[in-house]
């Protein structure tokens, strides 16, 4: 993530056809299809058996190939073994079709490159999900070209091990003209609306239901059904039958509200659910109102099993039982568990919830405001922009919610709940495996509701609903899972500590100061955030003629109070005020103008008021400023009406993106403003946006370096690329573990510390040991564990190491009746006096009450009186 001199940074295979041939074409451009465009003919073009030899294929990266007992035979030596196939001449769109065994666990990929584009890279590499079971399996994975595709490279899996091919085969794809481009259902279930497009160069006669129709090459033709059924849930075969084509099919699943059906009933002091008798849909009902349905329960390949109840063993569940599927559900105050064991795969629970969407959640991907659509363009406009399916490398923890009300007209971000009460659906599980599904509005049924799922052949999952706020959902989640253990650190801190240095006095270090980042794009400054931080290592005060503030990500001003510039410092914080005030508006807000700007709603954002109002209320909380405080807490009070953390970097990124340094941002104005005048509000918003936080959060590891790293913005620098979303920027996250460390001290709704740790920890990991040694990258390739500069000093992340040893890390203040003291170094104030243990013979300044300014010589406690 390009980083400013201050504050600088699986899809499912079909989906990936679609994006790749084009193929998500629709009557407008923000209206998704989720299924691709059906293949009519396919023709084996090459294959290859390894009976005799290795056929070509060289191993290239991480890895040997052999031919052995007629397979090919790949042993990965490390994170991310690849081979090549030989050089081809196919004209695409092809499937590659493997027969594959595997120990390696997680995803393989197909990478490939192409007569038009002959360049390797990520954009053309199609992820596939092998079964590490080490016996064969088949899979099909498509190659979205339509030029002629020249080499493949097969990648295995991310880590060390052994697998087998018994045969690769490239097989050639013609596609349907006609395609099924929307489908749109009213509320009654009583009628579907067809969109049918022609990707053709001629005219075609087809038919949909009773409907005949022609239409034009390149056109879009809609046509109503009106299906006869009546039943609560219908799984209605759609076909499009074109004249000398294969028709088109889909399945439709419908649901009634007030549909027939025979049900049963689980009820708890929180729910009631109403699940027909043959388990096909279920309605979930909350205060006698109906606010989320599973529609279906469970289908497999859009057909819904054929079940019947079991015998009750409890009171509160319900067992179903088909041909090789098993469900159980079980109800519990505010929460239905149900599993899922199927010979198959399927996808369930298909759990819809229903009302105007308040917020939404999709844990590493989406954090959706009132009235918002997932899978939207207005932060990302290149292919990732589709989330609904997405690899599972880019979930940051297993939870996936929406919050809905009665409201009727959505008003964006502003807090008016008077319009109805605002309840929460969510879905948790375990299995990291399983793929989670996600729509807002619900494009896959074709209604208005919103859509959550998992798919996979062993379901667990959690469904809660009640009456909760995102954040109350946040906190249920990890109450459920609890965080896990942070990863082992990789050095002790004082091999942390030389690191440190060792970027300190090496790459990032110039003629009469230091760089940013590594690079001559970065100038050499006297940062005083690098001084303070040579210092706090080392104990030596470093000779600079000048000092400018800045330098890290986490402010560090100890160097002004140890090389006696405590005056200069003052002014520097006076004038910044002033800056910060200049530009506030009578509501207390900022106002953003600028390109930036594009795709949201209104001109500001919760993380672009907070970045101002965390440093006015920074400086009220160094020095008592009168000016700063109440200017921060103005915007303290202006911010109450944002739901969504976004907007806090607007040098390369939408106002409009959800951002972790937003959370970071907030948390850290809302604990200063609490601090300065104890009003618990302000504590509770701390915690509140605390929580919003940690969904930016790995909470799973697949490789050596992911569990706690941060993904920093669910949105792409300037809209394309990169792509932020599963590339973990740690500075953003580090800090955000800085300010949850400040809310520890007074708040113990989570394990702050804990949270604050295993992200520092993974920053650590990230950090170079060779090379530009000590910095830390300032992206993370999670799958090739490869880091990505520009290459950013260290002080940071000495500052969030500090913090977790309980040692000051910058300044330090002390209050007690009308006296402020201000300190490099711990401060106590007893009987008016303020008392700093200090070596003794140290020279430093220490500032009472926001003006006056002592220097002091250590005699090892110095005791300065304050009245």
């Amino acid at each position: 993530m390009a980083i400013p001199m201050i504050s600088k940074r699986h899809f499912w295979i079909t989906l990936l056809l679609m994006v790749g041939l084009g193929l998500c074409l629709s009557l407008r451009a923000d209206e998704i299809n989720p299924y691709p465009r059906q293949i009519i003919h396919r023709q084996l073009l090459t294959e290859w058996n390894f009976e005799q030899s290795v056929q070509g294929w060289q191993p290239t990266h991480d890895c040997s190939v052999h031919a052995e007992t007629g397979n090919l035979r790949i042993q990965s030596t490390g994170v991310d073994p690849y081979s090549l196939s030989p050089v081809l001449s196919l004209q695409g769109p092809v499937i590659v079709k493997l027969q594959f065994k595997t120990n390696i666990k997680g995803p393989g990929e197909i990478f490939y490159i192409t007569e038009s584009d002959p360049a390797w890279s990520q954009n053309k590499s199609i992820r596939f999900s092998p079964t590490s079971d080490n016996n064969w399996h088949d899979y099909e994975i498509t190659i979205p070209v339509e030029t002629v595709l020249k080499q493949i490279r097969l990648d295995p899996g991310p880590g060390p091990g052994t697998a087998e091919v018994a045969k690769i085969e490239i097989i050639g794809i013609t596609l349907h003209p006609l395609e099924i481009e929307k489908v749109s259902v009213n509320q009654q279930g009583t009628e579907i609306q067809v969109w049918v497009r022609n990707h053709g160069k001629n005219s075609i006669k087809y038919t949909v239901g009773d409907t005949k129709a022609q239409i034009g090459p390149k056109e879009s033709l809609a046509t109503t059904i009106n299906p006869k059924e009546k039943k609560a849930l219908e799984a209605y075969p759609l076909v499009v039958e074109g004249e000398n084509l294969p028709p088109l099919t889909r399945t439709v699943f419908i649901y009634r509200p007030s549909g027939q059906a025979e049900w049963t009933t689980l009820s708890s002091d929180k729910l009631v659910l109403r699940i027909a008798q043959d388990g096909s849909v279920g309605q979930l009902q909350k205060d006698n109102k109906l606010v989320a349905v599973l529609a279906p329960l469970v289908h497999c390949a859009g057909k819904i099993p054929l079940l019947k109840m079991a015998p009750p063993q409890q009171d509160n569940k319900i067992i179903f039982q088909g041909e090789g599927i098993e469900v159980i559900l079980e109800l519990a105050g505010s929460e239905l568990k149900v599993q899922i064991a199927s010979e198959q795969e399927c996808e369930g629970p298909v759990v819809r919830a229903l009302g105007a969407l308040e917020q939404g959640l999709f844990s590493g991907l989406e954090y959706l405001g009132q009235g918002e659509k997932s899978s939207s363009k207005l932060d990302i406009e290149s292919e990732g922009y589709l989330r609904f399916a997405p690899d599972l490398d880019k979930v940051t923890m297993p939870l996936m919610a929406f919050i809905t009300s009665d409201a009727k007209t959505p008003s964006q971000e502003v807090g008016d709940t008077s319009m109805g009460k605002w309840r929460a659906v969510a879905l948790l599980w375990n299995d990291m495996a399983l793929q989670p599904v996600y729509a807002t509005p619900n494009f896959f049924d074709g209604s208005d509701d919103h859509r959550l799922s998992l798919k996979g052949k062993k379901i667990e999952a959690t469904i809660l609903v009640d009456d909760k706020r995102l954040d109350d959902v946040i906190l249920w989640a990890l109450a459920k899972r609890t965080l896990p253990e942070p990863p082992k650190p990789p050095r002790s801190w004082q091999q942390q500590k030389e690191l440190c240095l060792v970027a300190l006095n090496g790459p990032v270090k110039g003629e009469g100061g230091w760089r940013h980042c590594v690079g001559d794009r970065w100038p050499v400054r006297p940062y005083a955030d690098h001084a303070s931080t040579i210092w706090h290592l080392t104990g030596q005060v470093v000779e600079l003629q000048n000092v400018v503030p800045g330098g890290s990500h986490i402010p560090n001003n100890a160097f002004y109070f140890v090389s006696h510039r405590a005056q200069e410092w003052l002014g520097l914080q006076k004038k910044q005020v002033e800056s910060i005030l200049s530009t506030q508006q009578q509501d207390g807000s900022f106002r953003y103008k600028g390109k930036y700007q594009q795709g949201h709603f209104e001109d500001t954002a919760s993380g672009y008021c907070a970045q101002r109002a965390k440093m006015l209320l920074e400086i009220a909380w160094l020095t008592g400023d009168s000016a700063a405080l109440a200017g921060g807490l103005k915007t303290l009070e202006y911010m109450k009406r944002f739901r969504t953390p976004r907007g806090a970097q607007t040098w390369e990124l939408s106002l409009h993106t959800p951002d972790i340094l937003a959370s970071a941002y907030l948390v850290w104005a809302y604990v200063r403003g609490y601090q300065l005048t104890n009003n618990p509000d302000y504590l509770a918003q701390a915690r509140r946006w605390a929580l919003t936080g940690v969904p930016f959060v790995y909470q799973w590891g697949r490789y050596p370096v992911m569990l706690y790293a941060t993904t920093a913005v669910y949105g792409a620098t300037n809209w394309q690329a990169p792509d932020w979303i599963g590339l973990p920027v740690q500075w953003c996250g580090s800090v955000y573990a800085y300010a949850i460390l400040m809310l520890a001290e007074h708040d113990q709704t989570l394990n702050w510390r804990q949270l604050a740790e295993g992200i520092l920890i993974a920053a650590e990991q990230m950090q170079y040991t060779e090379g530009n040694a000590g910095t830390l990258p300032d992206s993370f390739y999670l799958k090739k564990q490869e880091r990505r500069g520009p290459d950013i000093n260290p002080c940071a992340l000495v500052s969030l190491h500090m913090c977790l040893r309980g040692e000051v890390d910058s300044l330090a203040v002390a209050t007690s009746g009308t006296h402020r003291v201000t300190a490099p170094f711990g401060i106590k104030i007893i009987d008016a006096k303020a008392q700093i243990q200090v070596p003794q013979g140290f020279s430093y300044q220490v500032l009472v009450d926001g003006g006056k300014i002592i220097d002091i010589t250590s005699k090892g406690l110095d005791v300065i009186p304050l009245d």
